[in-house]
Order: C-alpha cells, then structure tokens, then sequence
C-alpha cells in the first residue's frame, strides 16, 4: 500500500502543482506525520519534492520535473491520444 501511495504522491504533485500535506493526507485518509514521512522516501529515492513554508506553502515538484510512469512509449502515448481513448 505504502509503495501505490508514494508513486500516487508523485504523480499527483506532477499533475497538480503544490499541495499541503493535509490535502494529501485527507486524499490518502492518512495522517499528516504519515505524508511527512512519505515526502522524505520520495526525497530520498531521488524525486525532486521540496517544500516551501508558511501560509501558502506546501510541496511540489522542481520545476520542469516529469516522471515517466506510464509504461507506454511515446508512439503508444500518441496512438493513444489520437484514437481518442479517454483517462491519462
């Protein structure tokens, strides 16, 4: 489960920009220590994440950061996308 929820982390920093960690923690149904915790594996494996403080801060990605995840080549990406499936 906790593996699922890192790359879940990742992918929805990826796609939505900076999020606080009760955000994630209420989309996780985890407790906020619980998505500190995770932050620091995602650091530690390598993934970009950083955190800014305060009153509009949260976490996000480096800019420009993109993971590949999908398993897909860019020619099934493309095939995809042009045969109008829906979903990522």
């Amino acid at each position: 489960m906790r593996a699922s929820r890192l790359l879940s982390i990742l992918l929805l920093l990826q796609t939505r920009g900076r999020l606080t960690a009760e955000t994630l923690a209420a989309e996780f149904e985890v407790s906020v220590r619980t998505i500190y915790r995770d932050i620091d594996q995602l650091s530690a494996a390598g993934a970009p994440v950083y955190a800014d403080r305060g009153r509009a801060g949260g976490f996000q990605l480096m800019d420009g950061y993109r993971t590949r995840l999908t398993g897909l080549t860019d020619a099934e990406a493309e095939t995809l996308f042009l045969g109008g499936l829906s979903g990522p």
